[in-house]
């Protein structure tokens, strides 16, 4: 009883007591320690796992860094070329050769090896190995295969030097060429199969920043290279290579504004022979009348298509250009000039004196035979402006006005056949021109036709959606005058994907100074409607593309209803609207189309190109819809 109050009770928790070293120890379940050295050996694992996913990772990215850096400098070596083969600097681009071909050689041998073998089985950092590794790869190829003949072609001919003595061109660096755009063009072709086919989902900026620069490159010069090997024949043969071409050219004036330009009241006749370029004759549009042609037509075009326009079209010269398909203008000269005197043409070529004034940036300042000079900063003021100030109220219905451009045209183009100038800044110069929807061409040639057709300097409404879809905007002088040198305009886009929509706008500003008055500039046939002289009358034609209808058109009925128009043009409908634009008044123009079903091509936002440039924007709403945007 007395031992027993000292124990526990039932309602105490036992002590613990001390194990005496005589008790055993407690035995430990052999899973447990089976579990527990699994976990420490996973942990361990794991761990070590990590710092050698990091170590590989970060020695990676040290190299990976390395290789950017030579891919970046190849890079940078490479924009310089086109500069230097303008400079027919030879030894430069030998130099330059041998630095690119150094750098991407150390790339490629710095992009392999054990490290790079580990680092593309790691996930998340294999995709980034692989990257670099077909990047450097390619740029190696590349720059190994295209350099050298680039080296050699330049060696073995003067592209600087392309004028010839008497006025031409010099054909044979041309021909030489030919051997070697192949491996060229062959090469830059498989370098954008490859940069295609990088996925750059995951990618590091490390790795895309090199990427993207080496892909603008060869998205830019693969195309080109493929148009200018597939048609480098057919343009030595409209140079005159195979025998003479003969060629009509169009000068539009913008200052008595057409669709595709203005007025072509000046034209001139050129002959090409192997390079060779001659003025063979020079014309106006009186010299028609004075044939006894003006006034008939000569062209049979449907119904539907004459409606869109007034009876005038067809039937002069002056208003040839009312039509925004350059290939219908075209035959419409073919036809006049075969009653004329039975001239055939194998191309019939339209400029303006914008791209006049752009030519000569290149080639300088040129003397006129009066004692004047034309600068590229006065020939567009002098040629569209000044001559009706000079010119405009001696009643001779513009003729010595016409007498005049045609003096400066044959000045210009005296000294762009025979002068020195650099051949790649003209180059440079003639597509900014052709940006600017300054500069149309058709030859007789299928092949040649083909190239301009895939270039875009066809001028043509085109009859489908495949390779573009077109919308315009374009203008026609209504009011008999020169109004339009003082026309300014800007063209936008906006579309609407889930309603297949686009809304295409032109802002129009009159910018006519009271100092103007002569009476071949102000619109002798305002006051027939009881507008002032200069208030410009534009027929507004808004043009829809193949299987589009319009459903909205500000303004809707045109400022003068009973001049209101419609029509199709070769599968485009269009509408044509009468606006009128007062002195220093500033007013928009435009249009809603409803496009078709099914795939569309990029968007083609055409317009008249007036005396001084017009902006065009097209809006990012337009991407989801069209297959892409113009560059």
């Amino acid at each position: 009883m007395a031992d027993s109050s000292y124990g526990p009770t039932s309602s105490e928790p036992p002590l613990r007591r001390r194990r005496s070293s005589a008790e055993p120890a407690p035995v430990e379940h052999p899973r447990r320690r089976i579990a527990g050295s699994i976990v420490g050996w996973t942990v361990g694992v794991l761990g070590f796992a990590v710092c050698l996913v990091a170590a590989v990772s970060l020695a990676f990215l040290q190299q990976a860094g390395v290789v950017r850096t030579d891919l970046l400098s190849a890079q940078t070596k490479l924009t310089f070329v086109p500069q230097i083969v303008a400079g027919r600097d030879i030894n430069g681009l030998n130099q330059v050769s041998g630095e690119v071909l150094e750098l991407t050689e150390r790339a490629d041998a710095g992009s392999s090896g054990p490290l790079w073998d580990l680092a593309s089985s790691i996930p998340l950092v294999k995709e980034n190995t692989q990257a670099v590794q077909q990047l450097t790869a390619m740029t190696r190829e590349l720059t190994q295969r295209a350099l050298p003949p680039t080296v050699a072609l330049l060696t073995a001919s003067d592209f600087s030097s392309l004028a010839i003595e008497g006025g031409g061109i010099n054909l044979e660096p041309f021909r030489q060429a030919e051997g070697s755009l192949p491996e060229i063009t062959s090469a830059f072709a498989d370098a954008k199969v490859v940069t295609d086919g990088i996925d750059r989902n995951g990618l590091l900026p490390l790795v895309t920043e090199p990427l993207d620069q080496v892909a603008q490159i060869v998205d830019q010069a693969a195309p080109s290279l493929a148009i200018v090997q597939k048609y480098l024949p057919s343009l030595l043969g409209a140079a005159g290579g195979d025998g003479p071409r003969t060629y009509l050219v169009l000068f539009q004036n913008n200052a008595e504004i057409r669709a595709t330009g203005g007025n072509p009241a000046a034209s001139s006749v050129l002959v090409v022979d192997n390079g060779r370029m001659e003025l063979k004759e020079q014309a106006d549009s009186m010299a028609f009348y004075a044939a006894g042609l003006a006034g008939d037509s000569f062209v049979d075009l449907p119904e539907s298509t004459r409606s869109l326009y007034p009876d005038t079209f067809t039937r002069y010269s002056q208003d040839y250009t009312f039509t925004p398909d350059f290939p219908t203008t075209a035959r419409l000269f073919e036809a006049l000039w075969d009653r004329t005197d039975g001239s055939r043409f194998d191309g019939v070529i339209s400029i303006d004196p914008v791209v006049l004034s752009h030519m000569l940036e290149v080639t300088g300042p040129v003397d006129l035979p009066d004692g004047e000079q034309i600068t590229a900063e006065n020939a567009v003021k002098l040629v569209l402006s000044d001559a009706y100030q000079r010119f405009g109220d001696r009643g001779d219905n513009g003729r010595s006005s016409d007498e005049f451009f045609a003096q400066v045209s044959s000045s210009v183009f005296s000294r762009l056949t025979s002068g020195d100038w650099n051949p790649i800044a003209m180059f440079d110069q003639l597509s900014r021109s052709a940006q600017e929807q300054r500069i149309n061409m058709w030859f007789a040639d299928d092949q040649a036709q083909a190239l301009v057709t895939e270039t875009g300097l066809d001028g043509a409404l085109h009859s489908d959606n495949a390779t573009s879809t077109q919308l315009g905007i374009y203008l026609n002088d209504f009011s008999i005058s020169k109004l339009e040198y003082h026309l300014a305009t800007e063209v936008s886009a906006t579309c609407n994907a889930d309603a297949r929509t686009v809304s295409v706008s032109m802002k129009m500003h009159n910018g006519i100074t009271d100092d103007i008055t002569n009476a071949y500039t102000l619109g002798a046939r305002n006051p027939n409607w009881g507008l002032p002289k200069t208030t410009m009358m534009l027929d507004t034609l808004f043009f829809a593309p193949p299987g589009a209808t319009i459903t909205a058109m500000d303004p809707a009925d045109g400022d003068i209803p009973s001049l209101s128009r419609s029509g199709n043009e070769n599968g485009n409908t269009g509408e044509s609207r009468m606006v009128t634009l007062g002195q220093d008044e500033t007013r928009t123009v435009s249009y809603t189309v409803q496009l078709p079903g099914g795939p569309l091509g990029p968007l083609d936002l055409r317009h008249t190109p007036t005396a001084s440039d017009t902006p065009v924007t097209i809006d990012a709403s337009c991407a989801p819809l069209l297959a892409g945007l113009p560059g």
